[in-house]
């Protein structure tokens, strides 16, 4: 049984609408980030100058755990 052209149309019209949605919501997300990031400026974390977290090894875990 053959496919009816105007369904192959419709399907490809179909097809493309959903890429230019894509991209169109992709380029707004962009947008929207690139103004909210020079609205609010980009932020750093403040260091402080309390002792760190010490750093614990595999081979730390393994001995404890004997």
């Amino acid at each position: 049984m053959k496919t009816n052209s105007s369904a192959r149309h419709l399907v490809r019209i179909r097809a493309i609408m959903l890429c230019a949605t894509l991209a169109a919501i992709f380029g707004l997300e962009v947008y929207v980030g690139a103004s909210l990031a020079t609205r609010i400026g980009q932020t750093t974390s403040r260091q402080t100058d309390g002792p760190q977290a010490p750093s614990v090894g595999i081979s730390d875990l393994m001995a404890a755990a004997r």
